[in-house]
């Protein structure tokens, strides 16, 4: 696969009329995509759903035959009661169906936003021709066409064909020993120096509630201002995926153990999952292990190939029948994942644990679309309380 799959760019954003769209571009897409789009609709696990802007509604369902059909007026068990900009902006793939629930808007009429969420794949296979997910779309070969083995490791110095191979087949990386312990007892301190640095009040810091005390978790977005070399060392397990990527900032964090209010370790989610996938990916996440991470101390979690397909944004589907890989990992070890590339982070269980991470991005001016997501994941970060 190529590691960039965008389809859009800033100056393709248009204002969308909901009944324009319903009444024209609907009707155009399903001539051209109906078949994709109703495959999509069949594993939604949607029955039906009404999409309703100012009072004006229109039915998602499948026709007697199969077919994806969309009809006019409220015939739907669920049903959402979108604002003007949210639907612009879905449509558009700025602001995804996940970033409406983070953002705790009140749509849903009748059923639960992860109705909604189900419908956002059915849009993206109508409107950008990606097929949803489906058992058995997503096979793991080696390059001499073998089995892959997902719980190989690299090293640093590796074949690069056969590093950029795994990522592209599996959406993840694990590099043994890219730094030295010495080198994480530096990055450590650096980690509290910025702890130190920031105030609550500072919309980088991610707090967190343990026992009765508040305490940072992480410290984002600290860009190229963090002293460690994380860019300069990174830059060549990016590279697997093309030159073109380039180092745009980091995240430093501490999981305590017992959080009990605040976002710390993740649930399940692609980094594209808030929107902006047309316009960004694959961006490159690598993972610092500054100290070591296990099934007995929480560790990165991955959906093996959720990067190849089009799924729902967040959770894991019981449908779902892609591998589940977590990974083990050393002081200095980094770990990869692609934006697409559906993962969580489990929590510590007996002691803190600590990683940074730095994201490699495609080159492009999306700035002004940017603002929009980071809204919102300022939000997630200062209104979510759900520890994994």
């Amino acid at each position: 696969m190529s590691f960039d799959v965008r389809s859009r760019s800033a100056i393709d954003i248009c204002d969308v009329d909901f009944d324009t769209f319903h009444t024209q571009a609907v009707p155009a897409h399903l001539a051209e995509r109906g078949d994709i789009a109703s495959r999509a609709f069949r594993v939604s696990g949607l029955e039906s759903i009404v999409i309703a802007v100012d009072g004006n509604a229109f039915t998602w369902r499948l026709d007697p035959t199969g077919a994806l059909e969309v009809v006019p007026g409220d015939e739907g068990r669920a049903r959402a009661d979108l604002d003007p900009a949210w639907f612009n902006d879905i449509v558009n793939d700025v602001r995804s169906t996940v970033a409406l629930m983070i953002a705790n808007e009140p749509v849903m009429t009748r059923g639960h936003i992860t109705h909604l969420i189900a419908w956002e794949p059915v849009v993206r296979a109508l409107l950008d021709g990606r097929a949803a997910f489906e058992h058995g779309l997503v096979g793991f070969v080696d390059r001499d066409g073998g089995s892959l083995d997902l719980d190989r490791s690299f090293a640093l110095d590796d074949d690069a064909a056969e590093m950029s191979h795994f990522l592209a087949q599996a959406g993840f990386l694990h590099v043994r020993g890219v730094f030295t312990t010495e080198e994480m007892d530096e990055l450590s301190t650096e980690i509290d120096l910025w702890r130190a640095r920031v105030s609550p009040d500072d919309e980088r810091a991610w707090m967190a509630t343990v026992g009765d005390e508040r305490v940072c978790v992480r410290v984002s977005g600290v860009g190229h201002q963090v002293e460690f070399p994380l860019a300069k060392r990174l830059a060549a397990i990016a590279a697997v995926a093309g030159g073109e990527h380039t180092f745009s900032g980091s995240d430093l964090l501490v999981k305590p153990v017992g959080v009990s209010e605040g976002i710390s370790d993740l649930p399940w989610h692609k980094d594209c999952s808030l929107g902006m996938h047309s316009y960004k990916c694959c961006s490159i996440t690598c993972g610092v292990s500054v100290t070591p991470s296990g099934s007995d101390n929480g560790q990165l979690g991955v959906v093996a190939g959720s990067h190849r397909v089009n799924m729902p944004l967040m959770d894991l589907s019981d449908a779902m029948d892609l591998p589940l890989v977590y990974l083990s990992t050393q002081r200095g070890d980094v770990t990869a994942h692609l934006s697409c590339t559906l993962h969580c982070s489990t929590p510590p269980l007996h002691s803190e644990r600590r990683v940074t991470y730095s994201s490699f991005t495609l080159p492009g001016d999306t700035a002004e679309l940017d603002d929009k997501i980071k809204n919102v994941r300022i939000q997630a970060a200062r209104e979510t309380f759900a520890p994994t």
